[in-house]
């Protein structure tokens, strides 16, 4: 079974997570499902709008931790594929909107702050448990900061701590907070009139606001990637992370 589904329907397209038994997860090959289509998307002139969801009841649970401790050393190549996806996301000349439910943790919530526009449920968990495992999520600054605030990123980032989808949306991060029933509705609804409106116009606004914040700048994302990818393959990283899959699997 593929890990991603990407369905066009005219100048709308919708890109889903498909790894519903694992709360979708992020494993190397759904990262490069996800690349690869992104590359796509963005080298084609008649998408005008993509919408990004989760199949199933959540959007993210962060990497796949089983695949992980099976091999210690796939963390550090999903650290820097993932600072590969999120960069992407930015330059795909298209809006993206992201419909977060369920939750979006680690590395599903570096994904919310690649995205143009989040809509999050009201039942939404977010932030970034990961110090815990040795990890750390500096591969999400660059578009964090820009989304969320230097102030509220630096919390996001450091306490560890999981918000609810109303603290989440004071940060900026997200621009609307739905009942968690109606995430992939109200977002598909809003994916659809950005695709209804003149492209030329849109993209030129997102290529401008990625010229203005920096996104443009390849240094941006190299730069936190480069600095956290080592963490991930440290001796501490897989040692914290072997005691915390042993202790949910007893539980």
């Amino acid at each position: 079974m593929t890990e991603l589904l990407l369905i066009r329907d005219d100048s709308l397209a919708t890109v889903s997570l498909n790894a519903p038994e694992r709360r979708n997860a992020l494993s190397v090959s759904m990262l490069d499902e996800l690349e690869t289509s992104l590359e796509s998307l963005a080298s084609d002139a008649g998408v005008q709008a993509v919408l990004l969801k989760g199949e199933g009841a959540f959007f993210c649970a962060g990497f796949d931790l089983g695949a992980i401790v099976d091999d210690p050393m796939l963390l550090q190549e999903l650290v820097e594929r993932l600072g590969r996806v999120t960069m992407l996301m930015r330059t795909v000349p298209a809006p993206i909107i992201l419909a977060a439910k369920g939750t979006a943790i680690a590395g599903g919530c570096a994904l919310l702050t690649g995205a143009d526009i989040v809509i999050l449920g009201d039942q939404t968990r977010v932030g970034y448990p990961v110090h815990a495992l040795g990890i750390s999520p500096a591969v999400t600054i660059p578009t964090l900061s820009q989304s969320a605030g230097s102030g509220p990123a630096r919390a996001l980032l450091m306490d560890g701590q999981l918000r609810t989808g109303e603290e989440v949306l004071e940060t900026g991060l997200a621009v609307d907070l739905v009942p968690e029933a109606m995430v992939e509705q109200e977002a598909a609804k809003l994916a659809g009139r950005i695709a209804a409106l003149p492209p030329r116009a849109v993209q030129a606004t997102k290529k401008w606001m990625n010229e203005l914040d920096g996104s443009n700048d390849p240094s941006r994302w190299t730069r936190p990637v480069d600095g956290s990818a080592p963490l991930a393959g440290s001796s501490e990283a897989v040692e914290m992370l072997g005691r915390f899959w042993k202790r949910k699997s007893s539980s």
